[in-house]
């Protein structure tokens, strides 16, 4: 039984592995965009206080973005790698930001990384 699951799993993974990956200026495009949401998205997480809601709202969206990017130094990705930065820095901002409560301190380490990274992406992409 055990050797017909894993052979079964042999087959089925190359399947999704093998998914396309978007080419780099729609997906550095498409991760500003998020960015650009989930700001807003987190203020309402903030608000609401729920953890549940943060998770599902906000850190998983942003997990799945960060998936669909390549591992850093694939070729033709790096142009456009300060986009996929922003968007970890984000989540870390997001999570130190809800546990605040919205109330990080914009003198924080956080807030200022998250920041700079947000600006080079958009800078790269004229945003």
């Amino acid at each position: 039984m055990k050797h017909a699951v894993a052979a079964l799993m042999l087959m089925v993974a190359p399947a999704f592995a093998a998914a396309p990956l978007m080419k780099p200026l729609p997906l550095a495009k498409e991760t500003a965009d998020m960015i650009k949401s989930m700001e807003s998205m987190l203020e309402g997480s903030i608000r609401s206080g729920d953890k549940r809601d943060f998770e599902r709202f906000v850190e998983q969206p942003v997990w799945n973005q960060l998936q669909k990017w390549p591992q850093v130094g694939t070729a033709g990705y790096d142009d456009y790698a300060r986009c996929y930065f922003a968007l970890d820095s984000f989540r870390v901002y997001a999570q130190d930001q809800f546990k605040a409560r919205g109330a990080l301190p914009k003198s924080s380490v956080t807030y200022k990384d998250y920041l700079s990274q947000k600006k080079l992406c958009f800078a790269k992409l004229k945003y």
